[in-house]
């Protein structure tokens, strides 16, 4: 906006500049050359305008805020994330989308919904495991490292362990392993097959109470068992004779010793099956 009402008068390059302050005056903006054209400054030759500078080179802007390439390794990360965020009834495909900063509709095109997506997710967690030669002279210590390696890798992300209940898994890798290091201990076709999947259940549903206590506060689990003990320390002998007597050992194993008797067990079992299978067959 104008601040007065007189109008502004072109320069006139001929005339001298105003008067600074210590009395000089200021000199027109001229070069040394001449007088600055529209082309650029005029040489002491006479010569026309200098040639016009480079362009600059063009910065390339950062990848900070570049958004993933979707792939399907890419979208089953971002769902790991997000289920350690929200667990397990909070992995839905809008909010794995909205942390790859794109719409859920763009997924589908990778994943055809949820139900895909968390088998892609137990699979990917059941690939962490570290996978070894199968050994027939340590067989059994081999099925104990692997479960337990399973057990942790799901217990460490929130309610993953759930992902697993009710689906096969499909690593190829890992499942030809454990039921390699199976038939390494001389198991049947038919036992390795039936108890692969049962040594899957069995660790998901432990890894899934594991997670439970790990979520919680550690003070409240404490006082929790402390509770539990003394419910069972103070039963009457006289009309829970079995349960008093048993009491004990319900409450002094920890979890480690709980997981790795369950383990012995299923695994007893398996051997048994396969020995009363080879005898029918002798029969």
């Amino acid at each position: 906006m104008p601040t007065s009402s007189k109008r502004e008068q072109p320069a006139d390059p001929s005339r001298p500049g105003p008067v600074t302050a210590a009395g000089q005056s200021r000199p027109s903006p001229v070069t040394a050359g001449g007088p600055v054209t529209a082309g650029g400054p005029v040489t002491a030759g006479g010569q026309g305008a200098l040639p016009a500078a480079p362009p600059r080179v063009a910065r390339r802007s950062s990848a900070a805020g570049r958004k993933p390439t979707l792939s399907v390794p890419v979208i089953v990360a971002a769902a790991i994330e997000a289920l350690d965020e929200a667990g397990f009834a909070g992995l839905t495909m809008r909010r794995v989308a909205a942390r790859l900063g794109t719409g859920a509709a763009s997924l589908y095109a990778y994943v055809s919904g949820r139900e895909e997506l968390l088998e892609l997710v137990f699979d990917a967690l059941v690939g962490q495991v570290k996978l070894e030669d199968p050994d027939p002279a340590r067989w059994r210590e081999q099925v104990h490292r692997l479960m337990r390696d399973l057990r942790d890798i799901l217990a460490s992300h929130t309610d993953a362990a759930l992902a697993g209940l009710g689906r096969v898994p499909t690593t190829p890798a890992a499942a030809e392993v454990l039921t390699a290091v199976l038939r390494a201990g001389g198991l049947s076709d038919r036992v390795i097959a039936l108890g692969f999947d049962q040594l899957v259940l069995y660790v998901s549903a432990f890894a899934y109470e594991a997670g439970l206590y790990r979520k919680a506060d550690p003070a409240e689990v404490d006082r929790y068992f402390a509770g539990v003990h003394a419910f069972y320390a103070t039963l009457p002998p006289g009309r829970y004779p079995v349960l008093t007597a048993v009491a004990p050992y319900m409450t002094g194993a920890d979890a480690d010793d709980r997981f790795e008797f369950g383990l012995n067990a299923i695994i007893a079992g398996f051997e048994a099956a396969s020995a009363a299978e080879a005898a029918a067959d002798q029969r």
